[in-house]
């Protein structure tokens, strides 16, 4: 859908209306995925959505209604019934009108070839990570998913903001008869995605995770690779919000402009970056703004929503956009050469909160845990659980590598991390 047809389909929507304030957003979605397994494509699935969300208040009296038909008829039973359910609704206490009309800057983050990627192309990326697997005598499983976003939203005051994007992602994991490994890339641009490379790098982890042993929970220096440390500091970002902390009732109440990491330690959203962008508004039509969150280990703020930056006089920020940690120029395997006796940690899965108020997680290590000694991989190592804190995490950082794109929007480095708790081991 091209910028024109869904400012037309959003002023529709807006026309119906006899609300005070009336906000419509319109999401659509062309996803497509190649899935693989045991030397074969096992499946091919595509899907086309579209959504119209109307938000319609009275005051502070709201109501919402969705609809996936876009047909003037259905349009219109949307806006009505949004407007019914806000006339008897309680008030929203913390509901602010739409912002004002306003500007926001470009960010590319759309290819053709990524949006009209066909299951052949798909295929051949698949056939490259297939011949790697089957030429070194192992299994692979995975998946190369291609998808285009469109984004509108606009409101009864003259806003109106429009963005696409796209995304190409493969991920790979390959098998021995008792070890796995595992990669992934992820680039707007499909034809940037490099297979050969990811199953590479999949196939040669998995033969030196052959053979695993046993060792001793305890508190281990680890080098984090940027999957694992970016699957901390996820959880972490959906932890920064403002008034959560403010009343109280998270791990970063009292903790703005004081350190909470290594100086070394510098967390932004910065949406335009051109090897992770992110949208340029947010879901009412807020533009995305640079935020800084930990500028040498120091917190220089919490996420504000436009409510509660109001009420405490804070700069709006939103959610995170995208994470990026800067990083040195030092690969996993020279900052494994600085560590004299440690692990190598290539991911990790099943996170859950233990304490929510000392951010404390726990997990699982997957796809390739290696001893580290004399600066050097020896064996490989059964997986582990961590019960770890990613603010102890950002503390104990010693060295930081060079930044990779993973997880979508996140650009973040190997990093090397002392006294990380391993507090059980398993049986694989």
């Amino acid at each position: 859908m091209n910028e024109k047809e869904a400012q037309a389909i959003c002023e529709k929507a807006i026309a119906f209306s006899e609300a005070e304030h009336v906000q419509v957003n319109l999401n659509g979605v062309h996803s497509a995925s190649t899935r693989y397994a045991n030397g074969e494509i096992t499946q091919n699935v595509a899907r086309n959505q579209m959504t119209l969300r109307v938000t319609c208040a009275y005051g502070n009296k709201v109501g919402r209604c969705s609809t996936n038909r876009l047909d003037t008829g259905s349009i219109r039973d949307a806006v009505k019934r949004a407007e019914e359910m806000a006339r008897v609704a309680q008030p929203d206490t913390e509901f602010l009108p739409p912002p004002e009309p306003t500007t926001y800057r470009p960010i590319p983050a759309y290819a053709d070839s990524t949006a009209h990627a066909t299951p052949e192309d798909r295929a051949r990326v698949v056939r490259a990570v297939i011949d790697e697997a089957n030429a070194r005598g192992l299994k692979t499983a995975g998946s190369f998913a291609t998808n285009a976003y469109v984004t509108a939203v606009a409101n009864n005051k003259g806003l109106f903001a429009y963005h696409t994007a796209t995304r190409a992602s493969l991920v790979c994991t390959m098998m021995t008869e008792d070890s796995s490994g595992w990669a992934e890339q992820t680039h707007e641009e499909m034809h940037r995605i490099t297979p050969e490379a990811v199953a590479q790098r999949a196939a040669d982890k998995a033969e030196t995770a052959r053979h695993p042993q046993e060792i001793a929970p305890g508190d281990y220096t680890v080098v984090l690779e940027p999957a694992a440390i970016a699957e901390l500091l996820a959880y972490m970002a959906w932890s920064m919000d403002a008034k959560t902390a403010d009343e109280g009732r998270s791990a970063f109440a009292g903790k703005t402009g004081t350190a909470i990491g290594n100086e070394k330690v510098t967390l932004q959203s910065l949406p335009t970056h051109p090897e992770c962008p992110a949208e340029p508004f947010f879901d009412d039509g807020m533009p995305t703004p640079d935020v800084t969150w930990i500028e040498r280990g120091v917190l220089k703020t919490l996420a504000y929503s436009r409510y509660w930056a109001q009420k405490q006089g804070r700069a709006f920020t939103g959610h995170p956009s995208n994470l990026i940690l800067p990083g040195g120029n030092q690969s996993v395997e020279e900052l494994v050469t600085q560590v004299e006796d440690g692990l190598l940690i290539t991911r990790f899965w099943y996170i859950r909160f233990v304490d929510p108020m000392q951010l404390l997680l726990t997990g699982m290590t997957r796809d390739g845990v290696y001893r580290i000694q004399g600066g050097r991989i020896t064996h490989a190592v059964k997986n582990l659980r961590f019960n770890e804190s990613p603010l102890v995490v950002l503390k104990n950082i010693r060295l930081l590598g060079k930044p990779q794109r993973v997880e979508g929007h996140m650009l973040v480095p190997p990093v090397v991390v002392d006294g990380f708790t391993f507090s059980s081991t398993t049986t694989f």
